[in-house]
């Protein structure tokens, strides 16, 4: 401890337990045992290990752009040619150790943390979290090229995953048809793009990647040719723009919100959210970054405090560490779904459509932005932006229809102060079970890793959550329940009296769970803290079997029909009704551009002359959502999300024609009027109930047809889906859309056009030309993405219509778009997807279902029901007093 004797030392040590390595000081363990190092190398910016010469000291970063960008995200600093210095010989992972002992190249190596870590260290670097395999192997799956590994083509319906951060070879891997998703090799995600590169595909000065070449390289079905020009280009841009969201590197690293370290330290290490220092080491520049939105070089962000974090620990002087918080896991987790601020009730509005009055497809009555909201914007911390986006781009509440509820309300466990490790602990985010490493796999997507279900904590109406022996985080033994993959959650227990806890693994504290079985069948049971019955006549509707027998609950009985033994849950996921709002973004307009200047790949750290020039979102709204099939072949809410449109603008300054593609499986934009990309991602916005202040989960209206609903529109709804069914958009009444979908959140109006676009037959409000411009009467707009500087209102021409984007469907179950998962047990159970050429996918609805839904002649039309609100609707309305 000579250099840090009571700085670094300090804070590593600190009082008592507050480090959860069992030793009670850092005098125990030398900071070369992580770190490593040679003292002989010392002399050199005071570290013991020199930096690389392309890397340099400080002031070499400041007028060396790719030396400042890899020594900030640590991209490619594994890619380092060994190097002497002072005549100490040194290799790429030895500085990388020293800078980060946790990052997944040096822990995989058994060195850093991989040196008494070493399960955990194999398990994480071929996780999904580590390889990004799902993003960007899903990529090259949705544009239609060839699986880039020759032994994983047509592997799970060719949903395998091929490409990854870094290259992958898992000599664990046997195939199986229990392990969906598994494969052995993965390919480091390629880089055409390298400044100088004379390579025949390389883009450099490469004329076959002129705008007006690029045509030739999209088959007629709408696939990218497989290693062309056009393929690889937007390879380029899934890596400039989505490319650094995974462990293999510290990601972008430049502004408040996604400030982190790669690797082990990523999340065992939090960042500030400003980037500063909170350690009480002198060494370190307690100010920089200046300015905590746009750090310049030669700045770095630092650690709150050079402590490890895992979950939350009690101190012997009675004080709680915190353990891994929602700020870690947002560094990452705010693209694509913003999954972590839909968590916390907060919606991206990209382009500021509510500040500016030009919400589609209607204005809420009101709303307020997070200006207020300290999770993203802390005075202390000065920052006035938010992963690069202001306070108007962040919506806290917003409503719709005037009820004064908020529509887009924070998830109910993010209020009882629960945060994502709760859920989401060492086997989801690790990739496997440390304690049966032969167990685990690369997988290719993330949900055939992730093992949590809300059945594990909660049950289901037959059983209570399903436990075994184990011991708690604080050593307790207990009975602990266990995922769907029968690894032990240690922190949830069930007690002598039944009762199931959850200990917080966040901030200690202690929460009662409910359990399905209690809230749905009438046996007395209370909550322990409150008193109050746990069962309730709505919930027994909802989720009680019709049977008759009222140890299954009641069930959603309806007048004149006996009693059948149908259960939602025997078919439904937890989230199709519990799920308040979802993420849609329809319209995502990514643009690239040849540009030689000090761009950097976020795969390798090298100068590259591809770069971003717009990634632009057409509309996003919380009203929309589709009912589909998950991995678990049950039904849940999806998200038709993911339309990607391509342009690029080539070397000579020309643009090319605007491109939107067909997946591997010939859906997406392959013949007729096409509907690109859909997504099952779980909505993380959880509700139980209404509230005077927000609104709920989504109750019967929201998806089931009812008699009053077609009394009331019945006309309207025969002629919408007609006009739906035939392509007539012209027969379509825009302003009636307008309300049945701008401004009726969860269907208030019990309006049957609102089930027809939950079945996934489309709401008539999304219609795009080719290229990528809105269609529709209603949008003022004409600074609208995708519309040339004229509002579609302006321009509106239904012949003008080539992708209607939320028709995810045709009635008879024949998909019209694309998703790049598949069952997790394929050819178990029901065909849920009828129809389709490939029920062993996930995806929309099948025709039996879809004409269950939305059919008034031969499919369910409810005449007992929960409205919008929670209350009893119809007929047999008394089943709730």
């Amino acid at each position: 401890m000579t250099c840090h004797n009571g700085s670094h030392a300090d804070d590593y040590a600190g009082p008592g337990l507050e480090n959860p390595h069992p030793f009670p000081g850092a005098d125990n363990l030398a900071c070369t045992t992580c770190h490593g190092g040679n003292p002989q190398g010392h002399d050199r910016l005071s570290s013991h290990v020199a930096p690389p010469p392309e890397i340099g000291d400080r002031e070499y970063q400041r007028t060396n752009a790719k030396a400042y960008f890899n020594k900030l995200t640590l991209t490619g600093l594994d890619k380092v040619a060994d190097y002497s210095v002072d005549g100490v010989a040194y290799t790429a992972l030895d500085y990388l150790q020293f800078v980060n002992p946790g990052d997944v190249r040096v822990a995989k190596a058994n060195r850093g943390c991989g040196q008494c870590h070493q399960a955990h260290a194999e398990c994480v670097y071929s996780s999904p979290l580590a390889t990004a395999s799902g993003f960007l192997s899903g990529a090259t799956f949705s544009i239609g090229v060839d699986n880039q590994v020759p032994e994983n083509r047509g592997l799970y319906e060719d949903t395998a995953a091929d490409v990854a951060f870094r290259v992958i070879d898992d000599p664990r891997f046997r195939f199986s048809l229990n392990t969906v998703g598994a494969v052995r090799r993965l390919n480091e995600f390629p880089v055409y793009s390298k400044h100088n590169d004379t390579g025949p595909m390389a883009i450099h000065r490469n004329p076959a990647y002129d705008a007006a070449n690029l045509t030739q390289h999209q088959r007629s079905d709408g696939r990218a040719v497989t290693d062309s020009p056009l393929a690889n280009l937007m390879h380029e841009q899934i890596a400039f723009t989505c490319g650094d969201c995974h462990l293999g590197s510290a990601g972008a690293n430049n502004r408040a919100g996604d400030y982190r370290s790669s690797g082990c330290t990523a999340c065992h290490m939090p960042y500030s959210l400003g980037g500063r220092s909170g350690s009480r080491d002198p060494n370190v520049n307690k100010l920089e970054p200046l300015d905590p939105d746009d750090i310049d070089e030669p700045e770095r962000p630092h650690v709150r405090s050079h402590k490890i974090r895992n979950v939350a620990k009690a101190l012997p002087n009675g004080q709680t560490v915190q353990g891994i918080d929602d700020h870690t896991c947002a560094g990452c987790h705010q693209g694509s779904n913003r999954t972590v601020l839909q968590y916390w009730g907060i919606r991206l509005d990209q382009n500021q459509d509510l500040r500016n009055g030009l919400q589609y497809p209607a204005n809420p009555v009101s709303f307020e932005n997070t200006a207020r909201d300290s999770k993203l914007f802390d005075a202390a911390v000065g920052n006035r932006t938010f992963n690069g986006r202001n306070a108007n781009q962040y919506i806290a509440k917003e409503d719709y229809d005037g009820d004064g509820r908020d529509d887009t309300p924070a998830d109910v466990h993010h209020e009882a102060g629960m945060g994502c490790i709760d859920c989401h602990g060492s086997h989801d985010l690790h990739g496997g079970d440390v304690n049966n490493p032969s167990a685990n796999r690369t997988w290719s997507h993330m949900e055939q890793a992730v093992a949590i279900r809300c059945e594990s904590c909660h049950g289901t109406l037959d059983a209570y959550a399903e436990t075994t022996p184990n011991t708690t985080y604080a050593g307790t033994p207990a009975d602990v329940i266990v995922d769907r993959k029968s690894v032990a959650q240690r922190h949830v227990a069930r007690d002598a009296d039944g009762s199931y806890w959850l200990t917080s693994r966040l901030s200690g504290r202690r929460h009662y769970v409910p359990q399905t079985r209690d809230v749905v069948v009438n046996n007395g049971k209370l909550h322990p803290t409150t008193g109050q019955p746990l069962y309730t006549a709505k919930a027994s509707y909802a989720m009680g079997r019709d049977d008759g027998d009222p140890s299954n609950g009641l069930g959603p009985t309806q007048a004149g029909v006996p009693p059948d033994g149908f259960c939602h849950s025997d078919s439904m996921s937890c989230v199709s009704c519990h799920a308040a709002w979802t993420n849609t973004c329809m319209g995502c307009h990514l643009k690239g551009e040849y540009n030689t200047g000090n761009n950097f790949s976020n795969i390798t750290g090298d100068r590259i002359v591809y770069k971003q020039r717009n990634a632009d979102f057409t509309y996003i709204s919380p009203l929309f959502f589709q009912l589909g099939i998950n991995a678990d072949n049950k039904i849940t809410q999806i998200s038709s999300n993911t339309k990607v449109f391509y342009q690029w603008r080539d070397r000579n300054g020309q643009f090319s024609r605007v491109f939107a593609f067909t997946d591997r499986k010939g859906l997406g934009n392959s013949s007729g009027i096409g509907a690109l990309g859909h997504n099952v991602i779980m909505a993380h916005s959880i509700r139980g109930r209404v509230t005077p202040q927000n609104e709920g989960p989504r109750y019967c209206v929201a998806c089931h047809l009812t008699d009053e609903g077609l009394t009331n529109y019945g006309t309207q709804y025969n002629a919408f889906r007609a006009a739906m069914a035939t392509d007539d958009f012209a027969a379509l009444d825009f302003n009636l859309l307008q309300t049945h979908f701008g401004r009726n959140p969860s269907n208030q109006l019990n309006s049957p056009l609102f089930v027809h676009m939950v079945a996934g037959l489309g709401s008539g409000v999304f219609l795009f030309n080719e290229n990528g411009g809105p269609v529709n009467p209603l949008d003022t707009n004409p600074n609208r993405f995708g519309s040339e500087g004229v509002a579609p209102a302006s321009n509106f021409n239904v012949a003008n219509v080539a992708l209607n984007l939320d028709k995810i469907v045709r009635p008879d179950g024949l998909p019209l778009s694309s998703n790049a998962h598949m069952l997790l047990a394929p050819g178990a159970g029901p065909n849920r997807r009828d129809g389709a050429p490939n029920p062993n996918m996930c995806g929309p609805l099948g025709a039996t279902l879809i004409r269950r839904l939305t059919d008034p002649a031969t499919g369910i039309v409810l005449n007992s029901w929960l409205d919008a609100n929670g209350r009893n609707g119809g007929q047999a309305g008394t089943y709730v007093r």
